[in-house]
């Protein structure tokens, strides 16, 4: 009997602190990106960062703001750099010039975000993700009819930070109900 209890009290022991610690299991995130458009991207990208291991399911939702504004001044910067270079054909100039306004503006509605999700305001959440994901459709369709070499790089970019935004749509979903 004394082996039991001395088995027991440490596994308690364990459990009452494990529970204190705000550690949250990784089938949270999981969970919460199971119910995304990209459950892998959503899960890959958010297990990136530390906190999503300590978060709840608001918590994933700014991360994920975090991730595709990241995404979105990664692709921002990519286009400023072409830009800077010798760019002779007008109309990849035209593809630069028209994504490198979007992806500033891209930028700024996430930024947006990060004030509404502290005031719990999801349908502004909602609003500024969906004029990103516009920004970035804009960007598409401005190089639509470019064929350069550079462009699979940036529609590579383009298609990436659509899905992240598409991520923090399904993840802040449940949250508005």
């Amino acid at each position: 009997m004394a082996a039991i209890g001395s088995f027991l009290l440490p596994l308690c022991l364990f459990l009452a602190i494990a529970s204190f610690t705000g550690s949250i299991s990784p089938s949270v995130i999981q969970d919460a990106c199971g119910r995304t458009s990209f459950p892998d991207l959503c899960i890959e990208s958010l297990s990136q960062k530390p906190e999503s291991q300590s978060t709840d399911e608001h918590g994933l939702a700014e991360l994920a703001i975090r991730v595709a504004a990241e995404a979105a001044t990664a692709a921002s910067t990519y286009v400023s750099k072409v830009l800077e270079g010798s760019v002779n054909d007008s109309s990849w100039h035209q593809c630069l010039d028209d994504c490198s306004e979007c992806y500033v503006d891209a930028v700024e509605q996430l930024d947006d975000c990060t004030g509404a999700m502290e005031d719990k305001g999801y349908a502004n959440v909602n609003k500024w993700v969906s004029a990103a994901i516009a920004a970035a459709q804009t960007c598409a369709e401005a190089c639509r009819d470019v064929a350069l070499p550079d462009k699979a790089t940036l529609t590579e970019m383009n298609t990436e930070f659509t899905n992240l935004c598409n991520v923090v749509l399904g993840l802040i979903k449940p949250l508005s109900k």
